[in-house]
């Protein structure tokens, strides 16, 4: 935590030195980073940079989307997937002066929709139905603070020795499939280790789906190892598919993670926003 918050201030610093006038205000509670990039944009604010993991960054995008407002983030979370999936530079001068020279590529983003409601939320990643959403919705969060990664894995472990079921149907591509877990996949990326839609690229207009259906902890140990060597889509009870729209319900109210936060239970629609956000990357991640 030390070290992101001297990061963050080597940040801030390197912004001033290149002339650029930074106002640096921390969140104080769930929501708070929506609220703050909200007063930005209304402000006239050229960029959002948001310090933090992948919820906060959640948060801040979701009144950016469609907007000519750039997003930069510096990760600062659990697990920083989006930061690794754009290619964030690890040194906070070569961030400062790629916001500095205007340095932004436009990716698509995923929204989940409650039509009935109105409600619908942005997602970046992926959207995760079932079996992920109530291992999210297990991690203790005092137990996430101090060993990160380790809360989601201790949930992991209560969740596969529990093994509470929540089936779902998810309609796409013209077909409906049944399914206790299912990854919708803006971005290659998943997790730490995990790369569930391997095939996934922020920048194009597609989701790609992956399916797993199965009742068995031996089977679903099995999906994590092969997961971890890439061959996870090949395996038995495994369907992956890219569409644009996706419809999923549940008798037994599946739950729905966004970006690694629970925002609620089936039945939701999911589409993809073409070239929606610009946010501060190299073209090329890595560069």
């Amino acid at each position: 935590m030390e070290r992101s918050r001297c990061q963050v201030q080597t940040l801030v610093r390197a912004l001033s030195d290149l002339g650029v006038s930074v106002e640096s205000i921390p969140t104080q509670y769930p929501g708070h980073a929506t609220a703050l990039a909200e007063t930005a944009m209304r402000d006239g604010v050229d960029v959002v940079l948001v310090c933090g993991g992948d919820g906060t960054i959640n948060e801040a995008v979701q009144p950016l989307v469609g907007t000519g407002t750039d997003l930069a983030v510096w990760p600062c979370g659990t697990a920083n997937v989006f930061s690794k999936e754009i290619g964030v530079p690890a040194n906070p001068r070569a961030l400062a002066e790629k916001i500095v020279r205007g340095e932004t590529r436009r990716i698509s983003v995923g929204v989940a929709m409650k039509p009935e409601t109105g409600w619908h939320r942005y997602f970046l990643l992926m959207a995760g139905i079932g079996l992920d959403a109530t291992i999210v919705s297990g991690v203790d969060s005092r137990l996430k603070k101090w060993t990160g990664v380790g809360a989601y894995l201790l949930a992991g472990v209560d969740y596969l020795a529990r093994l509470p079921q929540t089936p779902f149907s998810i309609d796409f591509n013209g077909n409906v499939y049944e399914s206790t877990f299912a990854v919708i996949g803006n971005a290659s990326r998943y997790a730490v280790w995990f790369t569930l839609t391997p095939e996934a690229r922020i920048d194009d207009d597609k989701l790609d789906i992956c399916l797993f259906n199965t009742g068995s902890r031996i089977a679903y140990l099995n999906y994590a190892f092969q997961s971890l060597a890439g061959r996870h889509t090949l395996s038995s009870g495994v369907v992956y598919q890219w569409t644009r729209k996706a419809k999923a319900d549940s008798k037994s109210g599946a739950l729905v993670q966004l970006d690694g936060e629970v925002v609620g239970r089936l039945p939701m629609t999911f589409d993809i926003l073409s070239q929606a956000l610009n946010v501060v990357a190299p073209a090329v991640p890595g560069k």
